[in-house]
């Protein structure tokens, strides 16, 4: 709350400066989310339609790099919304530091919203029927994969190969004190180099697509939030990560009592196939990965979570799960 309160004081002085004096500052809120600093806030003018806007900047005392690099998402929201994907499209960015001590980006607001965290255990249970929103999701994401990234993102950022996916996350394994999950986490990356595919597609990777990064409002699907993550690479890691995130195998009991109300991984892989012409003989493999570069992560938040440096009560549900992660993803690689 203290920190909202700052970042609303920020943002007063903000909207002055870029729509005027006059201008009225209203509905600044915290939308949630386990990266960054996202706040949604809106702006009124005299005889203008009022703006409802989305505030991103990247986490206090991150160096705003990689995925915490919100201006990266410039180039990538405008061929998204280009190719009539919902995302959010940007509205005003900069790399001033002087409002928000951050590079920031500001985003016109999508409407509806997400279904239930399914890391909040205190979050209201999803009704079933709520699982055949899943497929409006799903074929998003093959809109989303067909879009040539290579070309129209040329030069925005080095196209991933398989290796290079792998090995990235080695880095942020070894972030962890915890020897015997490091070396667990290099076994699972020998596994998966030595069982790697020769052969994939390579385009636009979103990085973290599940249920809490989807917008709905009546049912219909308004947006695809949070691309922080997003790279050029092998596109089947998003089907590999969306059905890892809903294998109740893949996960602890903390998380497993609350699942199935949604459809499962083989569901959420068949539609998807339906709608290509991608060959899905290798997505195994690509849940294996998913559950290798998760728990690489949470070998690591998980860790900064229990030191109070970065509390988020949503990594105690993924540090009990890693070893679930990680036996599920060895048994992908056996399949």
């Amino acid at each position: 709350m203290k920190y909202l309160n700052i970042v609303k004081e920020q943002l007063r002085a903000w909207v002055a400066e870029y729509y005027g004096p006059d201008a009225v500052l209203s509905g600044v809120s915290s939308l949630g989310g386990h990266s960054g600093v996202t706040v949604g806030f809106v702006v009124k003018q005299v005889d203008q339609p009022e703006e409802d806007l989305v505030l991103k900047v990247p986490p206090i005392g991150v160096r705003p790099k990689d995925n915490f690099d919100v201006l990266r998402q410039v180039p990538l929201m405008s061929v998204l919304v280009d190719h009539g994907i919902a995302a959010p499209a940007i509205r005003w960015f900069s790399d001033e530091i002087k409002w928000f001590g951050q590079p920031y980006i500001v985003m016109k607001r999508l409407p509806g919203k997400s279904l239930a965290d399914i890391f909040d255990r205190n979050a209201p249970r999803v009704p079933n029927e709520f699982g055949q929103l899943f497929f409006k999701a799903m074929h998003e994401l093959t809109q989303i994969h067909s879009i040539d990234g290579m070309q129209t993102l040329h030069g925005w950022s080095t196209p991933r190969s398989l290796v290079m996916e792998i090995d990235h996350w080695v880095s942020v394994l070894q972030k962890s004190s915890n020897q015997a999950w490091i070396r667990e986490g290099m076994e699972l990356r020998t596994l998966l180099h030595k069982y790697a595919p020769r052969h994939w597609v390579t385009g636009i990777v979103h990085g973290d697509f599940y249920s809490n990064n989807w917008l709905f409002d009546e049912g219909k699907l308004t947006g695809v939030v949070d691309w922080e993550s997003t790279t050029l690479g092998p596109i089947l890691l998003d089907l590999g990560w969306v059905s890892m995130m809903y294998d109740v195998e893949a996960w602890g009991p903390m998380r497993k009592d609350r699942m199935g109300w949604h459809p499962s991984p083989e569901e959420l892989i068949a539609f998807y196939a339906k709608s290509t012409s991608i060959d899905m003989s290798d997505i195994n493999w690509f849940r294996a990965l998913a559950g290798y570069r998760l728990a690489c992560n949470t070998a690591y938040y998980f860790e900064m979570h229990q030191s109070g440096k970065r509390h988020n009560p949503a990594w105690d549900v993924l540090g009990e799960s890693f070893p679930f992660m990680l036996e599920r993803a060895r048994s992908m690689l056996k399949t």
